[in-house]
């Protein structure tokens, strides 16, 4: 083989050594922050709270695990993993624990302790990170999964969940924490006295792309710096705050508001967009732009730092796309280039087709205008807002309605609030001395309205309900029935003579007309029965399972085989047996 060869042969390997490495480093640094979240569609298990002690049922109403414990956690719903804690240690704030299979046979052993980690705003609402558990061992704790598998050594001195970041773990060791992925991978060293995540949420991405503001405390005081998502420094612990304009909903940039020296600046990503010069820097997210304040004085910028109204003024408030601008004891209304408006108004939001502005004048009335001033909507309203379409709810003090750009009404200036239904095309419109509820849609057409009512927004419907009626909709607002809600259920609750029964897909009467109230049959296959003010529970055969015994003070109780849904104050719930809603129930359940 010639030199040549050689030396070309020598150059190929050192490119495919120098691409693994590459490749290498690559999958390593994409493992802090790509990780699978565990998501869980059906509930298996649920604890129960019998005589303020808990255990668990499974989805058919059977006691897995008797209720012997103070507190049981479920880390997954669908997988038979129970953590069981009782004889609470004062001393050591501490309980004793073990955990079990759906046999009862005790699983997970060899630790001092395992514990699920409890968690917020997780994707599927369950409170727990659903695939690992921590451990401890020798006084230190580990990370486990529910198979038993060690996923990182016990060298901790605590795991807890990073909050609105599901499968990122606060780590503490010798008083520093640091942040690692239920893989175990290290996201941040542990080297920082404080770590808090920025609260950035984008409606696509959720809370994957929040990042982290992370704090060590210095000679002369705390510092803070921050990390991204992906465990990138961003910046240097060297400022003494920093915060993140989190209503920017750009998953490319950052954008920071930090403190040095007491003086604040704003940052995009690492590049100063304003130096470190101003008292207080804040962001207006209708305008999106920011207002500077510097010697007391206020003015406003944009994104880019171009200085839109120069810092001459003592207060500067929004109205719209005006702003009230106030300047030695005097005020002013100004647009957003510094301009003096004259046109009478203070306050001035365009509408969605460009061509007209919601107005607000000294004389404390809305009106709508063209883009020449004419005005088109002058009827004493105190209060308009657009919905689309060129409609709008308006409001004469306690009475809202809704008009079209004409002033003509399409609902009835009568309702306490009117306001958009989550997630649907609908308006839900309220009069609260009654309680009652009417469901509007995008035409403006009342399509249901219902006395001393409530509203469910599921994930493929709306449930519109009282004590006495039930009924469903699309997102659009046409009506469903109950086979079409619930295409799996082989009963549907009928009300025939003013008595609830229920009837097959067919309409034929299986479970007798005698019932005061039913519920719809839930994806356990029960369903409430309410006989003289008092509930039980049916199976999807339409065999009684309880007796109506229960007196409950809630409209559409949930049930689980004999035991009804119960939630706590402070958020957790169980399934229990209690005779009564309203019985104090003492017993903590997680």
């Amino acid at each position: 083989m010639n030199k040549k060869k050689i030396i070309i042969i020598a150059i190929v390997v050192v490119l495919i050594i120098a691409l693994a490495i590459g490749l290498t480093m690559y999958f390593m640094k994409r493992a802090k922050y790509v990780y699978d979240i565990e998501m869980v569609s059906d509930i298996e298990y649920n604890v129960i709270n019998v005589d303020n002690r808990v255990g668990v049922i499974d989805r058919n109403g059977n006691v897995v695990i008797e209720p012997n414990y103070d507190v049981v956690q479920i880390p997954s719903p669908s997988r038979p993993v129970f953590v069981c804690m009782s004889n609470y240690n004062t001393e050591t704030q501490e309980y004793e624990t073990k955990v079990l299979n759906d046999r009862k046979e005790q699983i997970l052993t060899g630790y001092e302790s395992v514990q699920a980690i409890p968690a917020e705003t997780t994707a599927d609402g369950v409170p727990f990170e659903k695939s690992v558990l921590k451990y401890k061992k020798d006084g230190k704790y580990g990370l486990i999964n529910l198979d038993g598998k060690e996923i990182t050594d016990a060298i901790y001195n605590d795991i807890s969940a990073v909050k609105y970041k599901e499968g990122m773990l606060l780590v503490e060791q010798d008083g520093k924490y640091g942040v690692i992925n239920i893989n175990g991978v290290q996201v941040i060293k542990t080297e920082y006295d404080n770590i808090a995540v920025d609260n950035y949420y984008d409606v696509n991405t959720k809370y994957q792309k929040t990042g982290f503001i992370v704090c060590k405390t210095e000679e002369n005081g705390y510092r803070y710096g921050y990390i991204n998502y992906k465990g990138d420094k961003v910046l240097d612990t060297e400022y003494t705050e920093i915060e993140r304009i989190s209503e920017i909903e750009d998953d490319n940039n950052i954008y920071l508001v930090a403190y040095r020296d007491g003086q604040a600046g704003l940052l995009r990503n690492k590049s100063n967009i304003l130096e470190y010069e101003y008292e207080e820097i804040t962001y207006n997210a209708y305008n999106d732009v920011f207002v500077i304040q510097r010697n007391g004085k206020q003015g406003v910028v944009d994104r880019e730092g171009n200085v839109k109204i120069e810092p001459l003024y003592t207060n500067l408030t929004f109205g719209g796309i005006y702003v009230n601008a106030q300047e030695d004891g005097t005020s002013k209304i100004i647009d957003l280039n510094g301009n003096e408006v004259t046109d009478g108004y203070i306050y001035k939001m365009p509408t969605t087709d460009g061509q007209h502005s919601i107005v607000y004048g000294e004389d404390d009335v809305y009106k709508i205008i063209d883009n020449s001033g004419n005005i088109v909507v002058d009827k004493d309203y105190t209060y308009i807002e657009e919905i689309n379409n060129n409609r709008f709810i308006v409001a004469n003090y306690n009475n809202n309605g809704i008009i079209d750009l004409t002033g003509k009404s399409l609902v009835d200036l009568k309702y306490s609030s009117i306001f958009k239904l989550d997630n649907t095309e609908l308006l839900q419109a309220n009069i609260s001395s009654t309680n009652t509820i009417s469901l509007i849609n995008q035409n403006m057409e009342i399509v249901a309205t219902m006395d001393e009512a409530g509203v469910e927004v599921k994930d493929n419907y709306v449930r519109l309900y009282s004590e006495t009626e039930n009924r469903y909709f699309d997102y659009a607002g046409n009506e469903l029935t109950a086979k079409e809600v619930f295409p799996n259920n082989q009963l549907y609750a009928k009300k025939i003579d003013d008595k609830w029964g229920f009837v097959d897909k067919d309409g034929n009467l299986k479970v007798q007309n005698e019932y005061d109230m039913v519920t719809e049959f839930n994806e356990y296959g029960f369903a409430g029965i309410k006989l003289d003010g008092k509930w039980g529970v049916i199976n999807q055969n339409g065999e009684i399972v309880q007796d109506p015994t229960y007196e409950l003070d809630i409209v559409s109780p949930s049930f689980i085989g004999k035991y009804y849904r119960a939630d706590e104050w402070y958020g957790s719930n169980y399934y229990t047996n209690a005779s009564s809603a309203d019985e104090e129930i003492d017993g903590e359940s997680e």
